[in-house]
């Protein structure tokens, strides 16, 4: 069914009270319709006078599975209006009559990383099963911003991870003969796939390249810390020490306070920190609905097969 003029007004001044943004009608017909099918999978909850009042989507990609791609579905924009929070089961409902069309669409899973409030609700009332948990993979480059301190004491942690910097990349340049890369993992997803492409073509993302070389990151201001999140760094295609090597160079130029990698690295490399789940900023949960009965796809629920994180999921 298409949306209204109304729907798309109504589900716009929704989605902005719930999550405090101010995004506009434009915003959400680009998202949701620069997917390869030309449109995304709603369940819609509508007030008794016609308003969008809440809303479950889920936005259908080409991954690949080994050698083959199939559609897998990404779960985004989940709301309801705080007036119309009256029945506990109907975030539930609503997924669940989605998941029909979803079976129609032939997609065979969908994905999310919810947040700390949400996660609870997607495992133990709609039972999407935990895949794993996203590592954080950081590098600090002005400890005292980072942890808020000023002064003195502030000025003392700025020198000394400064210092911890300039030893990493010592040892990195120590190590430029080494070239390891990253192993091939199962589940991933396509590089040419539409929403995949869009997504990062705006402006807040910055790609960048060198040779066989491309790399993906993101500036952002988190409470005062300036951060570099890089999303990804290939070589000819694979994730490389040389990569990451030439990614982290360029994001210090931006004179940032931190650099972040979330998702995996699974091969040696000298520059990135694996943070201890207690100093993780927050807590990633990598949960699934697998909907297809197709035996291919039986190990999905099996975390060591994916390769997955910020730049499947913007779940800064």
């Amino acid at each position: 069914m298409d949306w209204t003029g109304r729907d798309w007004e109504s589900y716009c001044q929704g989605f902005n009270e719930v999550f405090h943004r101010e995004f506009t009608v434009d915003y959400f017909k680009y998202k949701y319709l620069s997917v390869y099918k030309g449109y995304a999978c709603h369940s819609l909850l509508y007030a008794e006078e016609g308003m969008v009042v809440g809303g479950v989507t889920v936005i259908p990609c080409y991954y690949m599975c080994g050698e083959e791609r199939f559609v897998n579905g990404l779960a985004v924009d989940v709301f309801i209006r705080e007036a119309y929070r009256v029945d506990p089961l109907m975030l539930r409902r609503m997924y669940k009559k989605l998941r029909l069309l979803l079976e129609e669409e032939q997609v065979v899973a969908v994905i999310a990383v919810p947040n700390a409030t949400a996660y609870p609700y997607w495992k133990n009332v709609v039972k999407w099963k935990e895949v794993g948990f996203i590592n954080y993979w950081a590098l600090p480059v002005r400890a005292g911003r980072i942890l808020g301190e000023t002064g003195l004491a502030g000025a003392f942690l700025n020198a000394c991870s400064r210092f911890y910097c300039l030893s990493l990349f010592l040892i990195t340049s120590l190590c430029s003969f080494i070239d390891t890369k990253d192993r091939s993992y199962r589940y991933r997803i396509c590089a040419d796939d539409p929403y995949y492409v869009s997504k990062f073509c705006g402006k807040e993302y910055l790609r960048e390249g060198d040779g066989d070389i491309r790399y993906l990151y993101k500036l952002e201001d988190e409470d005062g810390v300036r951060t570099g999140y890089l999303l990804d760094a290939e070589e000819r295609g694979e994730r490389s020490f040389k990569a990451i090597r030439k990614a982290v160079a360029m994001i210090l130029r931006q004179d940032v306070d931190l650099v972040l990698y979330v998702g995996k690295l699974s091969f040696f490399q000298t520059l990135l920190m694996k943070m201890p789940r207690k100093l993780e900023p927050k807590l990633l949960p990598f949960t699934c609905d697998l909907i297809s009965k197709d035996e291919r796809y039986k190990d999905m629920l099996d975390f060591k097969f994916w390769d997955f994180g910020l730049r499947n999921y913007d779940v800064r």
